[in-house]
């Protein structure tokens, strides 16, 4: 009988795998070619790695962002969304692009460890004795990072079924890096200083993925820049239509969880697009987004937009963790060639201000589209 256990298995080279995989399916000579698009020495790394599974690498053009011209790399299978990224950013470059920045000063940490004790006795004790000990722990948490600084320390109680656990958030600036590395090894490091304070055991740390950089992006549309005309059918919509049209979805958004998520889809098609070409983790920035959506106690879109007689305006506020050094990007080099060469990154703020222009320009045109010609028309993909 045929089994998936296989001692070992990611001590095996490329090709062991790959015969131990074509023969455990009885795959053709044609089949096993799927695992052949790549030179197997050339992979990134060898956990039970057996080949590439390429998406197509997109450029969405028109991007003005910060009075800086882009082609942004998106990595998505999807042809309608940098199509539809393309036309958002169409929209806006001539009335100024896009404007984006990271929120200073940060209401959300960029990155966070967190360290749990547990059958905590005295839990306001152990949270005052914590604290007087701040600085000292932060010196400490320094040690297990060249680059990141830890900034900040908070304390929380938390009461269950188990018994009473009293958790600490350590705040830290990765600077140019994502964070998850460094603020889970600095939350490790002082989990049994912790400990010893408070006179707890502690269920060791780990990052909280409910942190990022803080950004936000903005563009204005003048009004008659937004008509509109079917190719299919040769309807006509006036920009003050479409303009009504795209404040009618807004508002149904802010009230229609239903609506609410897709809207919130759309923005996460290109800004995970764009995390994909960097090697982001798109992972992160999704869990992060789930939860600060509903940071007002109601599920909410995280575009808004607005207008008066002239102009049609958006607004996108989330959170992106990324960075452009350390974590896997080292191992991806058209990654790193896209994250220097292409969009010449400055820093992981100015990739944040990229991803989240990259998505406030998908929002506009998904809210062009689908009060206009439609997701039948708006998704057919540009020929040659």
């Amino acid at each position: 009988m045929k089994t998936s256990i296989i001692p070992n298995f990611h001590k095996l080279s490329i090709n062991e795998r790959r015969k131990i995989i074509s023969d455990f399916y009885d795959l053709t000579e044609y089949e096993k070619r799927m695992f052949e698009d790549s030179n197997a020495e050339e992979l990134p790394y060898t956990e039970n790695s057996t080949g590439i599974f390429p998406y197509v690498l997109r450029f969405a053009n028109n991007f003005k962002i910060n009075n800086k011209d882009y082609f942004i790399p998106m990595v998505i299978e999807e042809a309608s969304v940098v199509a539809g990224a393309c036309n958002g950013a169409k929209l806006c470059y001539y009335s100024g692009g896009i404007r984006a920045s990271v929120i200073e000063p940060k209401e959300y940490s960029k990155a966070i460890g967190q360290v749990q004790l547990i059958d905590v006795k005295d839990p306001e004790k152990a949270r005052r004795k914590i604290l007087e000990r701040k600085d000292y722990l932060l010196e400490k948490a320094k040690k297990k990072s060249k680059h990141s600084i830890p900034y900040d320390l908070t304390v929380e109680r938390f009461d269950c079924d188990l018994g009473t656990m009293v958790v600490v958030d350590l705040h830290v600036d990765p600077r140019d890096a994502m964070g998850a590395g460094p603020s889970n090894r600095m939350a490790d490091y002082i989990a049994s200083e912790l400990s010893k304070i408070a006179n707890a055991k502690y269920n060791r740390g780990i990052i909280s993925n409910y942190s990022g950089r803080l950004t936000k992006a903005e563009l204005k549309v003048p009004i008659e820049n937004l008509s509109r005309k079917s190719k299919r059918t040769g309807e006509e919509w006036s920009g003050e239509e479409v303009k009504k049209k795209i404040l009618w979805l807004d508002r149904q958004g802010k009230l229609d969880v239903k609506r609410a998520v897709t809207n919130n889809k759309g923005i996460m098609n290109c800004v995970i697009g764009v995390a994909r070409a960097t090697a982001q983790d798109d992972r992160a920035i999704s869990a992060a987004n789930a939860i600060y959506t509903i940071k007002s106690g109601i599920y909410q879109p995280l575009s808004t937009w607005c207008a008066d007689n002239n102009c049609l305006y958006g607004e996108l506020e989330m959170l992106i963790p990324c960075g452009i050094v350390g974590g896997e990007i080292k191992k991806y080099p058209k990654a790193e060639f896209m994250l220097k060469k292409v969009l010449k990154a400055e820093s992981a703020d100015n990739l944040a201000e990229i991803m989240a222009s990259a998505g406030l320009a998908g929002n506009l045109a998904a809210m062009s589209m689908i009060s206009t010609i439609g997701l039948e028309e708006g998704h057919q993909p540009h020929r040659k």
